[in-house]
């Protein structure tokens, strides 16, 4: 729905609901832990279906709203295959590490920074875009942040997922982040 909104030109929109896909995500994991006992089948299934979303929702709806943002150029394309390209290493990885590391499928910390980041960086460089006036300016923006996290993916480092605390902080900033993007 975020890429259909961003070709249609309804880019707020399309950020708004890019950030409810970041909200469901930070969901869905408790949930469906919480939904009782799980084969490991079933397990290693959710572990799939989740990382198809992410792909879709944190890989490849970034790239496309940004896209339409106007930054279209053949280097900014370059730049957002690369970004998709270690959004789906990335998520390849994490699975791989689940499956083959963790017995009962349930990974404690994050090698690379989760994809679902994306979700802090594009309301931002949406606010960029509103509040700074030099087109080139911003395409440098956009572009350099875009190559950056997408490295950061693919970067060797490890990261403990967020607790509740901190991800209703991220709400907060997220919701934030909308307004402000709405007002100006």
């Amino acid at each position: 729905v975020a890429c259909v909104f961003a070709q249609h030109g309804h880019l707020e929109l399309a950020v708004c609901m890019f950030l409810l896909s970041g909200l469901c995500d930070m969901f869905d994991g408790r949930i469906a832990r919480g939904a009782g006992s799980r084969t490991r089948k079933e397990k290693v299934f959710g572990i799939q279906i989740d990382t198809v979303c992410d792909m879709v929702s944190f890989g490849v709806a970034p790239a496309v709203i940004v896209y339409f943002c106007g930054f279209n150029k053949w280097y900014d394309i370059i730049i957002y295959i690369v970004y998709v390209a270690c959004a789906a290493i990335r998520l390849a990885y994490f699975n791989t590490q689940a499956i083959e590391e963790t017995p009962d499928l349930n990974m404690k910390a994050f090698t690379g920074v989760p994809v679902p980041f994306s979700c802090m960086v594009l309301p931002a460089l949406m606010i960029v875009q509103k509040l700074v006036t030099s087109a080139l300016a911003v395409n440098i923006v956009f572009d350099l942040v875009m190559l950056a996290v997408g490295i950061a993916f693919i970067l060797n480092v490890k990261i403990k997922k967020l607790n509740i605390i901190q991800s209703v902080c991220l709400i907060a900033f997220e919701a934030a982040c909308v307004i402000l993007m709405f007002v100006l």
